[in-house]
C-alpha cells in the first residue's frame, strides 16, 4: 500500500481509509475531499486526466477557491438536472443538526440571485436548490454554504456516507470525554454534597473543587465545543436556537464555579456541567447513528468484465461509469447485473423479483433483455449493453425515489416545537430577573439569572421526546420490530389506510410443494426423494422447495452424472437408470397441464412418474393480522406486481376485498399518492426494489427483513423476524409511547412553569436549581422506562394463525 495520496499526492494519515476504483484498481486517497474530487471527475467520463496529468493535483481544503472546479459542465450534470432554463442542483451537506440549521440554509440561499428555490431535507441532509445559470456558478452555491459553516459536496451515496462517519467519529471522542468528565466529576460532586450537609474542612473542600475544575474544563473547552459553534452561527444570522441557552447556562455555570472555586464561595455546579454535556451529546449521536443506517448506500457493481468479442475468455475489469452503450460485458453466474443490456450469448435463470414482483426466476437467452440489479442465478453470460448507469431501470426507480423523498411532509417533533418559543423566554426572563435583582437588594443578580438558566434549562423538556421514543424503539426491537424513524410512534394513531405488497410480504416469497401426483406404481415418498436427489445439484429456488419436502436428508439418493440444463431442469442417473425433473418439455410429458400454478414433472427414459405443483405460499400470521386490522377499522388494500391469478387467490384466502395486480413502481406509487390526496393516511408494508419509491412516499412505511437493501434503507419499520403480526404490536406499542410522551411533555412544562417564577423571586439558590433541572429529567427518563417494562396486550404475543397454503386453488389434476 503506498502512503501517497492518488489524487493530490500528499502522505496518506495512518487512520485515512479512502479508496476508489480508478482503471480497475483500488486507489488510496488522503481525505474525504480527495475522494469526493475523484469520484466526480471519473463520474463524468474524464478518467484520462489522471492519466494525461504531468503534477499531483491539489490537495482540497476548506477554502472556497476549490470550488471553481465544480463549475465544469461535466461534473455539474453528474450532481445537476436541467429544468428548462434552469438548474436542479443536490448537495450533500454535513453538520446540519435541527431544523433551525435547515431554514437558516435555505433563507440565507434565498437571498443569492439567481437561486430561484432551497429545500431542505434535513432526515438526508440533502439540500435540492434549483438555480439559473445565467446569473450564478455552482462554485457562488458552495460558497454561500461554506460562508454558512457547513461543507457541502456534491450529493452521492458515497459522499454521504463519507460524511456521517467523519461527523460520527468526531462525536464519538467528545461523548467519550463527556462521559469520563461525568464520571469522575459525579464522584467527587458526592463528597461535595455530603460535606454540605455532614460538615467537612475546608481544605478537603478546595481540593474536591480544583479537581472538579481541573476534569471540566476539557469537557467544557472540548466535548461542548459543537454548542458553542452552533450558538455562534445561529446569532451571527439572527435565528437563536436551542444551543444558545445551552451555551449560556454552560458557560455561566462554569464561570461562577470557577469564580466561587477562587474566592470559596458556596457553591459550584461543575457535575450539572458534564451531566448536560454528556446527555446532549449522547443525544445528537443517536441521531447520526439512526441517520446512518437510513442513508447506507445500496450496493450495485462499480466494476465489470469488459470484452472484445462473444465468447472471448480474456476480459477487462473496467469501471462500470466508463461502459459506453454496445459495448460487451461477461457475467458470471451468482453475480448481479450492472447495467441493462440484451443477450447476446449463453442462457440463464435471471432472479429479477425486486422489479417484476415474481418470485421464480426467469430463463432467459440470447435476444432477452435484462435489468442492473437482477441477479444471474446459473449461466455464463455476453452482456451487450443498452443503458449506461444513469439510464438504467434501477436509477429510474431511484429517481422515483428521491421525488417521493422530496415530497414527503416533514413532521417536527412536538418537544421540539414547544423547546423552540421557550428558549426565547428564557432567556428574556433570565434577563430581566439580572435586571430587577441589580438595582434591588435582598439577592445576587448574577446568582439569580443563573437560577432562572439552570431551573429553566429545557433538559426535561428536550429529553421527553428522545427518551420516550427510545424506549419504546428498544422495546419493540425486543420483539423484532426495528424503527428507523421515531415519527412513526407519533403518526401511528392517524393511519386509515393498510397497503400490502404480496409476493414476500404477505407470502413467503419462495415455492412450496402443494400436491404430488405419482404415476406407475412409485409411491410418494420415493418420488420426493429422487426428486430431492436430484435438485441437490441445484441452487434454484425450485429446489428449495424439494429440499425440505424431503425430511430425511440420509434417504437420498447418490446421483451419477448429473447436469443443470439452465432453464429446464435436471437430470442424472440413480442406481443406473437415468431420470430428469422440471418442464413439461424438458420430461417429455404427452399433455401439459395447465394451471395457475408452476407444473414440474419427474420422468425416466420411458414414463412420467410425479407431477408436482408448486406455489408461493401465505405467511402463517397473515390471516390474523388481516382480521386484527379489519377489527380496527382499518381499511386494507393489496398492490402487487405479479400479474397472475395468484393476487386474487392471496386476496380472497385473506378476505382483503381491494386488490390490484400487474402494478408497476410508478403505478404502486401514483395510488398510494392518490389515497394521501382524498385524506388517507397509508402504511405500506412491501418487500421489492419496485416498492422503494412508495415505501418512502407513504406516512408510514414497513419492510420485511428479507426485502431488498434499498427498500429495507428506505423504510421507517423493519420487521426483524419477518413476523407479520409484529405490526399489530407497532400499534399497541406506539399508543403507550404517545401516552408516556403526553405525561412527559405535560411534567417538564409544569415544571419550568412552577420553577422559573419561584427563581426569578430569588427563592431557588442555584445548587436547588440544578438539583430540581437533574431530578426533573430523571423523572422524565424512568417514566419513558415504563414503556419497555410494561407489556402489551395480546398483541404482543399473537398467536399465529393456522397456515392457510392449502385453501389456494389445486384444481386440475395432470391428465396423462
Amino acid at each position: 500500500m503506498t502512503n501517497a495520496c492518488f489524487h493530490c499526492g500528499e502522505t496518506i494519515p495512518a487512520s485515512a481509509n479512502f479508496q476508489l476504483l480508478v482503471d480497475g484498481s483500488q486507489r488510496n486517497m488522503c481525505c474525504g475531499g480527495c475522494l469526493a474530487v475523484a469520484e466526480c471527475i471519473l463520474t463524468a467520463g474524464l478518467n484520462d486526466y489522471y492519466r494525461l496529468r504531468s503534477a499531483a493535483a491539489i490537495t482540497p481544503s476548506e477554502g472556497i477557491d476549490d470550488y471553481s472546479r465544480f463549475d465544469q459542465q461535466e461534473l455539474i450534470e453528474d450532481f445537476s438536472t436541467q429544468d428548462g432554463s434552469s438548474w436542479v442542483s443536490r448537495f450533500s451537506v454535513g453538520g446540519l443538526r435541527c431544523a433551525a440549521c435547515a431554514w437558516l440554509i435555505e433563507q440565507h440561499l434565498l437571498r443569492i440571485d439567481g437561486i430561484e428555490s432551497v429545500s431542505v431535507h434535513l432526515q438526508n441532509a440533502v439540500a435540492t436548490v434549483r438555480w439559473n445559470p445565467q446569473q450564478l456558478s455552482p462554485s457562488a452555491i458552495f460558497k454561500a454554504f461554506h460562508a454558512l459553516g457547513y461543507q457541502a459536496l456534491p450529493w452521492s451515496a458515497t459522499t454521504r456516507d463519507i460524511q456521517l462517519q467523519e461527523e460520527m467519529t468526531g462525536l464519538l471522542r467528545r461523548l467519550g470525554v463527556a462521559g469520563i468528565g461525568m464520571m469522575q466529576v459525579g464522584m467527587v460532586a458526592i463528597g461535595l454534597y455530603a460535606g454540605d450537609f455532614q460538615g467537612i474542612d475546608h481544605n478537603s473542600r478546595t481540593l474536591l473543587r480544583v479537581f472538579s475544575l481541573i476534569i471540566t474544563t476539557p469537557a467544557l473547552l472540548y466535548a461542548a465545543q459543537p454548542f458553542f459553534k452552533n450558538a455562534w452561527r445561529s446569532l451571527r444570522r439572527g435565528h437563536p436556537g436551542m444551543d444558545i441557552p445551552v451555551s449560556i447556562a454552560l458557560t455561566a455555570a462554569y464561570t461562577a464555579s470557577v469564580v466561587s472555586t477562587i474566592s470559596q464561595g458556596a457553591h459550584v455546579y461543575y457535575d450539572t456541567i458534564s451531566m448536560f454535556t454528556f446527555f446532549l451529546l449522547l443525544s445528537r449521536y443517536l441521531q447520526l447513528r439512526v441517520s446512518q443506517y437510513q442513508h447506507r448506500g445500496t450496493s450495485l457493481p462499480t466494476s465489470a468484465r469488459k470484452i472484445t468479442q462473444l465468447g472471448d475468455s480474456k476480459f477487462e475489469w473496467v469501471g462500470v461509469k466508463s461502459l459506453k452503450v454496445g459495448d460487451l460485458i461477461s457475467v458470471q453466474p451468482g453475480e448481479t447485473l450492472a447495467v441493462d443490456g440484451i443477450i447476446r450469448r449463453g442462457t440463464s435463470s435471471i432472479e429479477s423479483s425486486a422489479f417484476s414482483g415474481e418470485f421464480l426466476p426467469v430463463h432467459c437467452g440470447i435476444g432477452d433483455s435484462v435489468m442492473a440489479g437482477s441477479g444471474n442465478i446459473d449461466g455464463n453470460l455476453d452482456i451487450e449493453i443498452t443503458q449506461t448507469t444513469c439510464d438504467t431501470a434501477w436509477a429510474k426507480i431511484a429517481e422515483l425515489l428521491e421525488q417521493a423523498q422530496a415530497s414527503k411532509p416533514a413532521v417536527a417533533q412536538l418537544a421540539d416545537r414547544m423547546a423552540s418559543h421557550f428558549v426565547m423566554l428564557v432567556m428574556l426572563l433570565a434577563g430581566v430577573s439580572y435586571a430587577y435583582w441589580y438595582s434591588h437588594e435582598g439577592g445576587s443578580a448574577f446568582i439569580i439569572a443563573l437560577s432562572v438558566l439552570v431551573v429553566s434549562c429545557p433538559c426535561a423538556l428536550s429529553l421527553a421526546t428522545p427518551t420516550s421514543y427510545t424506549a419504546a424503539i428498544k422495546a419493540l426491537s425486543r420483539q423484532g420490530v426495528l424503527l428507523t424513524n421515531g415519527r412513526v410512534l407519533e403518526q401511528m394513531r392517524n393511519v386509515s389506510h393498510l397497503v400490502f405488497d404480496k409476493t414476500g410480504t404477505l407470502t413467503e416469497g419462495r415455492p412450496h410443494i402443494l400436491s404430488c401426483r405419482v404415476f406407475g406404481g412409485i409411491s410418494d415418498e420415493t418420488a420426493r426423494e429422487i426428486a430431492a436427489s436430484l435438485e441437490q445439484l441445484s441452487h434454484h429456488p425450485i429446489a428449495h422447495a424439494f429440499k425440505q419436502s424431503s425430511k430425511v436428508a440420509s434417504t437420498r439418493y447418490n446421483v451419477e452424472n448429473g447436469e443443470v440444463v439452465s432453464g429446464a431442469g435436471i437430470r442424472g442417473r440413480i442406481n443406473g437408470k437415468v431420470y430428469r425433473i422440471g418442464s413439461a418439455a424438458f420430461c417429455n410429458v404427452p399433455r401439459q397441464h395447465h394451471s395457475a400454478h408452476l407444473n414440474v414433472y419427474l420422468a425416466d427414459d420411458s414414463n412420467v412418474l410425479a407431477h408436482f405443483q408448486l406455489a408461493d405460499e401465505i405467511r402463517s400470521d397473515a390471516l390474523s393480522l388481516v382480521q386484527a386490522m379489519q377489527n380496527s377499522g382499518l381499511s386494507l388494500e393489496i398492490l402487487s406486481g405479479d400479474n397472475s391469478g395468484q393476487v386474487a387467490e392471496v386476496a380472497g384466502a385473506l378476505g382483503i376485498n381491494a386488490y390490484q395486480a400487474g402494478c408497476s413502481a410508478a403505478q404502486k406509487l401514483a395510488h398510494v399518492k392518490n389515497l394521501q390526496a382524498q385524506g388517507a393516511v397509508v402504511m405500506m408494508v412491501g418487500d421489492g426494489i419496485n416498492d422503494a419509491p412508495v415505501i418512502a412516499s407513504a406516512d408510514i412505511s414497513v419492510a420485511m427483513t428479507s426485502a431488498s437493501e434499498l427498500t429495507r434503507t428506505q423504510a421507517d419499520v423493519v420487521l426483524l423476524d419477518n413476523k407479520l403480526h409484529n405490526i399489530a404490536v407497532l400499534f399497541s406499542k406506539a399508543k403507550l409511547s404517545r401516552a408516556i410522551l403526553i405525561q412527559n411533555l405535560s411534567w417538564a412544562l409544569l415544571y419550568n412553569l412552577m420553577a422559573l417564577p419561584l427563581a426569578a423571586m430569588g427563592l431557588v439558590p442555584p445548587w436547588l436549581a440544578a438539583l430540581g433541572m437533574s431530578a426533573s429529567s430523571l423523572v422524565v427518563v424512568l417514566n419513558a422506562l415504563r414503556i419497555g417494562a410494561k407489556q402489551t396486550d395480546s398483541t404482543s404475543h399473537a398467536a399465529e394463525a393456522t397456515p392457510i397454503r392449502n385453501t389456494l386453488t389445486t384444481s386440475g389434476a395432470y391428465n396423462g
